[in-house]
């Protein structure tokens, strides 16, 4: 007698763990995927800060250039200034280098 009472909670209650069992596996390949989007996303954003930064150096060495080529004596002094720059940090390389 008690069991036919209680059967229907039961029932209920089998049904409401069958219903957030299939949810928790849900938001669970949700959130594989979107681990795995992150992943690539990161990559990427790494990718892009590298090129990022090769642009940057390209874009003194044409500045430098630039500065080297016009006869203008401000840019020639900004371009011979950039050039002692990256000499002293090549100095500061070689002689890390060698220690």
């Amino acid at each position: 007698m008690i069991v036919d009472s209680i059967s229907p909670y039961i029932f209920d209650l089998k049904k409401v763990v069958r219903v957030m069992l299939s949810r928790y596996n849900e938001q669970k390949e949700k959130n594989v995927s979107l681990a795995h989007q992150n992943r690539l996303m990161s990559e990427k954003m790494n990718v892009l800060e590298r090129e990022i930064k090769e642009l940057k150096k390209r874009v003194e060495i044409v500045d430098i250039a630039k500065g080297i080529a016009i006869k203008d004596d401000d840019s020639a002094d900004f371009a011979r200034g950039r050039v002692n720059n990256l000499i002293r940090q090549i100095d500061k390389c070689i002689s890390l280098l060698n220690e």
